[in-house]
């Protein structure tokens, strides 16, 4: 979805093009990360909501990093940002999925996003479109949430 993203921003006759991609790319992740954790009753619905919220906060992450309201020679929008969608991430399917949440759950999610945005600003050499960061900010969220809820059926 990265090389989807840079393409996009070049095609300049779809206006907004890479900003309705972020939206996309939201609404993906909360589908197949969030998605999972929905309870039984209503599961379809919960699955909507979440992609819906997923957008949103995908958006507000991408803006917040974008618009760098901390300067441009830091790492802390991307520490920010990855520990910003974390919790809002776990506090969602907590709320929407409805999860039994702890505060490991917040912890784990506040610090692997942290390390995953964190490795945005690292910009190895080869990696032109930042996919290891993406990589790491996405597994890294996955793994907190698996290991993040209690075990017990909603």
């Amino acid at each position: 979805m990265s090389l989807l993203a840079e393409r996009l921003d070049s095609y300049e006759r779809l206006p907004a093009a890479n900003t309705w991609f972020h939206h996309l790319v939201g609404v993906v992740y909360g589908a197949l990360v969030m998605g999972p954790y929905a309870g039984l009753r209503l599961r379809i619905w919960r699955i909507l909501a979440m992609c819906v919220a997923s957008g949103v906060i995908y958006h507000l992450a991408v803006n917040f990093v974008t618009d760098r309201p901390l300067g441009y020679d830091t790492i802390a929008p991307f520490v920010f940002s990855g520990s910003g969608v974390a919790l809002l991430t776990s506090l969602t399917v907590v709320a929407l999925a409805p999860q039994p949440s702890s505060w490991t759950l917040i912890l784990l999610t506040f610090v692997a996003d942290a390390a995953g945005g964190a490795v945005f600003e690292l910009r190895f050499e080869f990696d032109e479109m930042m996919l290891a960061g993406h990589a790491a900010w996405h597994v890294l969220v996955c793994l907190a949430l698996h290991f993040g809820f209690r075990s017990a059926e909603t």
